[in-house]
């Protein structure tokens, strides 16, 4: 049975999406590791436009959420990190992978690849529902 398209069905698609997208933040660790392990960010501030880069989620990740998840991985062992003063301007935290960052970044690969294979097996059988209640 098709339903019929009512007043602010729109918006709260939107909305669904926009909570769907919050969910996602929890991939700003995977994708913090990997910058650490491949050297293109060291700085809080510079994973942040990366993170962004990657599309990862459809919403802006939050600064604040970049430096708790360092934070987080720091206390956990993950990365180490230090002071940078040199340049002008404000002192700065580099940040650096350790092994265990290494070994946590390889078990997310892992899970998000599982993940990846689930959600595009789901993807297929949804896209069949709507197209079976298309013809009906």
């Amino acid at each position: 049975m098709r339903r019929g398209r009512g007043r602010g069905r729109g918006r709260k698609r939107a909305v669904m999406q926009q909570e769907v997208a919050s969910r996602l933040s929890r991939l700003i660790e995977p994708a913090v590791l990997y910058l650490l392990g491949t050297g293109q960010a060291s700085h809080g501030y510079d994973m942040l436009s990366e993170v962004n880069k990657m599309g990862l989620t459809d919403a802006e990740v939050d600064p604040g959420a970049i430096y708790r998840v360092l934070r987080a991985l720091e206390e956990e062992g993950a990365v180490v990190s230090d002071w940078d003063t040199s340049g002008g301007g404000p002192a700065r935290r580099n940040y650096e992978l350790t092994d265990i960052g290494r070994a946590r970044l390889a078990s997310w690969v892992e899970v998000i690849e599982r993940r990846a294979e689930a959600m595009l097996e789901f993807v297929e059988r949804a896209r069949e529902l709507f197209e079976a209640e298309i013809h009906e």
